[in-house]
Formats: structure tokens, sequence, C-alpha cells
């Protein structure tokens, strides 16, 4: 009787540490670690599974696209400032499922986002566009 106790809280263990181990991998791979996200936005219905994911720290301009569905689909992002033409940035993380593209301030020029102006987002994997803005303050 005990051999048979000792084998079944040994798998029960093993499978505990498994799922703590993939959903922490997960976890880890669609945000940068340290950065308390100041926006984050899903895709809207009628697809709410697009697949796509885009992650916004307004200090320092980091904003990061993700590819959440395990569909073979690029997710997208693109992003553009209010009042201004032909400025902004597309970009694609095309890596797979659990991977992010991240740009920042810091890359320079386009990167870098105007304060105190309304940033608008337009992202998708697949299916319909979602849309996202917000107010670039910090």
């Amino acid at each position: 009787m005990k051999p048979r106790i000792g084998r079944i809280l040994a798998g029960a263990t093993a499978l505990a540490a498994a799922a703590l181990m993939m959903s922490g991998a997960t976890a880890s791979a669609q945000t940068e670690p340290g950065i308390d996200w100041d926006h984050i936005f899903n895709p809207y219905s009628p697809n709410p599974s697009s697949g796509a994911r885009v992650y916004v720290e307004e200090h320092g301009d980091i904003i990061s696209v993700c590819d959440t569905a395990k569909d073979g689909k690029s997710a997208t992002v693109e992003v553009s400032e209010d009042g201004y033409i032909d400025a902004g940035y597309t970009m694609t993380v095309s890596s797979g499922y659990g991977t992010c593209k991240t740009h920042r301030a810091s890359d320079g020029g386009k990167y870098n986002l105007d304060e105190k102006n309304y940033v608008f987002l337009r992202f998708w994997a697949k299916g319909d566009d979602s849309y996202g803005d917000f107010y670039n303050d910090h």
C-alpha cells in the first residue's frame, strides 16, 4: 500500500512542478521583467482570440507586441501619434507563440514618442483589427 501512495504523491508533485514551470515561462515570454505596464491591450470581439496583445509603458515609450496564439500567424501593431502625418511605426513579431517584439524611446527617432499627446494603436494577428489609444503623459 505504501509504495502505491508514494508513486501517486511523486506523480502529483511532478505534475504540479511542471504546471508551475509552464505558467511561469508563458508569462515571462510575454512581458519584460521589471516593467509594470501602464496599459495592456487585448483584441476586441468578435475575435478576442486573434493572437495579438500589446503592452505599453509610458515612461520610456516602451511598446511591445506579443503573439498569443498557436496559429502560425504573426502579431503586428501600428503605432501613430495624434497630429502627425506619416509618423509612427509598424512592428511585427514573427518568431512564434509566446514571443514579443519591443521598441522604446531609447531606440531613437520615431520610437521616441511626444509627451502630452495621444498615441493610437492598431493591432492584429488574424481576423479583424483591434484598436487602442492612450494619452502619453509620462
